[in-house]
């Protein structure tokens, strides 16, 4: 796959992009971290991570699936100063997507409001760490599919929530979802990088 359309695109300051960013746009991360090289070259992607991008009162909040917490919410702003709470900024570049549907001025803002509580209803589920085992093979052996369960990698967490949207999201032939499909997803659209 490899999607190139996020390559040269602009790089806004962390206040530049809460003023363009709109509730239901999509956090697109390329780690520099082992596990997320491993999932970039699995992938043949430049992404490793993804999440959706709310507003909470004045905070721009990520909500994510992740390995040690499962579904969870944290700031934008920890990943430019405080990442997993070390003091330091993620290891790696952070984008910003839209949905053509989220762009459309006449979409139903309802909807997103559903997403949004889709998303808080699955706070705290299980990583699902049997999915990347699932993935693993598939990419290195050619065999597995994809089977729905209560328990999400980050790029299923995404397309539950926009299935609140009445949008399926690009997957493989065999169900899987990783973060290139949708950024590859032709109604993606790639807005900017978030310079720290």
């Amino acid at each position: 796959m490899g999607t190139s359309k996020f390559n040269g695109v602009n790089q806004l300051s962390y206040e530049q992009a809460k003023k363009e960013i709109k509730a239901g746009d999509i956090l697109f991360c390329s780690g520099s971290y082992l596990v997320s090289e491993l999932i970039k070259k699995a992938s043949d992607s430049i992404f490793s991570h993804v999440g959706l991008l709310f507003f909470w009162n004045d905070r721009l909040v990520v909500l994510e699936s992740v390995e040690d917490d499962g579904v969870r919410a944290v700031p934008l702003s920890h990943y430019l100063d405080n990442y997993e709470n070390s003091k330091k900024k993620y290891n790696g570049k952070l984008y910003v997507g839209r949905h053509a549907a989220v762009d459309d001025p006449n979409f139903d803002k309802e909807k997103i409001k559903r997403m949004l509580g889709k998303a808080v209803d699955l706070l705290n589920r299980n990583y699902d760490k049997g999915e990347i085992a699932e993935i693993v093979a598939r990419i290195g052996l050619g065999i597995g599919r994809h089977s729905d369960d209560e328990e999400y990698i980050c790029s299923e967490f995404v397309d539950e929530c926009f299935k609140q949207l009445d949008i399926e999201l690009l997957r493989d032939s065999t169900k899987f979802i990783y973060p290139e499909h949708i950024a590859a997803d032709s109604n993606i659209k790639p807005l900017f990088e978030i310079n720290p």
